[in-house]
């Protein structure tokens, strides 16, 4: 198949979503003829486009790890022209543009779900739900229900925009675990030989709640015998360093390489995910692929609290006494924490990387089959 990638970001490295993204691209480069449109570094058979930031927008973009793509027309139409099918991934300028050309070219199009109105407007203080339900429809309207398919993470995100009336097909396709992310025998830092290790992996980012999860390290019974690791870059990093130093045992903030997280993964005791949204959780899925088990908010914006294994692995969101009551159970049970972790192991199992682009691939394939089986008209 011909298939042209539009997305505004591929080259990041904060953001689940443009990890993923790249994780996608890379397999598809292997088994089809792929056009990547996007901005960032030049590659092979990637049609580059300006980038811009929104300028009262322009800190909680960076801390997003998000730009946008600024489309040329022409040069759109050229790309999409010869393409068998159309994947869109963010509901944005360059998106809507390509949507449209598409459309009117009578290409298949497939838009990928991997924006919450909640992020945008947790990171500009406008958490509202009325706004956010606004910001459903409008998007559904203007853009999701002129596809021929989206693709969700997750049955949160695809119940999210059948609550709000989208009126085409919705498909769940994970953002999927690598194989690398597999159990092994790694060693733990020295100086964390004595420590309780909490991990937690992702971009300093306020709906992130870092702040929250010291806060409960604070208030544990088990506070001196705790260490927490965060991995991640983002526009909050000097204000939780500072956090962080106020903890019995100074948090470790470090932006580590893939190797080094799979390391932490596997010698880490607990992980935990915070998040207040969340349209799939990455950095959950990958640590319980090692084999390490997660300690999970229930926020309602948030798809992660799948991979919970129990109810005790899952505290009320933005609650810090839930929190601390279920660190310190966890802690004070070490044993049972351990035999958590082939029980996760198991549940990750069924998100494997390799069936969930061997999936979309299929759902592209079959929208290819259609489109050219049907009378061709121009929208």
């Amino acid at each position: 198949m011909k298939i042209v990638f539009v997305a505004d970001n591929v080259d990041g490295e904060k953001s689940g979503g443009v990890v993923s993204t790249r994780r996608f691209i890379d397999y598809f480069k292997k088994t089809d003829d792929l056009t990547i449109i996007s901005t960032g570094k030049e590659e092979e058979n990637k049609v580059v486009f300006p980038a811009f930031y929104l300028p009262f927008a322009k800190q909680q973009m960076q801390e997003m790890d998000f730009l946008f793509a600024w489309p040329n027309k022409k040069k759109l139409t050229a790309a999409i022209k010869e393409a068998d099918l159309v994947h869109i991934q963010f509901p944005f300028f360059l998106g809507y543009q390509a949507l449209k050309i598409a459309r009117k070219l009578n290409k298949p199009v497939v838009i990928g779900f991997h924006v919450q109105p909640e992020n945008l407007m947790w990171n500009i203080g406008l958490d509202y739900d009325w706004l956010n339900a606004f910001l459903y429809r409008f998007f559904i309207k203007i853009f999701y229900n002129k596809a021929d398919l989206v693709i969700s993470p997750s049955e949160f995100g695809k119940h999210m925009l059948e609550k709000f009336s989208i009126q085409v097909p919705v498909e769940i396709v994970s953002n999927g675990l690598p194989e690398q992310f597999q159990p092994k025998q790694c060693v733990r830092d020295p100086e964390f030989l004595d420590k309780f290790v909490i991990l937690m992996v992702g971009r300093l980012a306020k709906e992130k709640r870092h702040d929250l999860v010291m806060q409960a390290i604070k208030q544990s019974k088990f506070k001196d015998k705790i260490q927490l690791v965060v991995t991640g870059q983002g526009a909050l990093r000097s204000e939780l360093i500072d956090l962080g130093n106020t903890l019995p045992n100074p948090a470790f903030f470090e932006y580590v390489s893939q190797e080094k997280l799979i390391s932490l993964f596997n010698t880490a005791d607990l992980f935990i995910h915070a998040s207040e949204i969340e349209l799939e959780g990455m950095a959950v899925l990958e640590a319980i692929g090692c084999g390490l088990p997660a300690l999970i908010s229930d926020a309602k914006h948030s798809a992660s609290t799948q991979f919970a294994l129990n109810d005790e692995f899952l505290f009320s969101a933005g609650n810090v006494d839930s929190l601390v009551s279920k660190l310190d159970y966890w802690i004070a049970h070490e044993a049972e924490l351990q035999a958590s972790k082939s029980a996760y192991l198991e549940r990750a199992q069924a998100y494997a990387f390799d069936a969930s682009v061997q999936y979309a691939r299929s759902l592209y394939q079959n929208l290819v089959t259609q489109k050219k089986s049907a009378p061709s008209q121009l929208v």
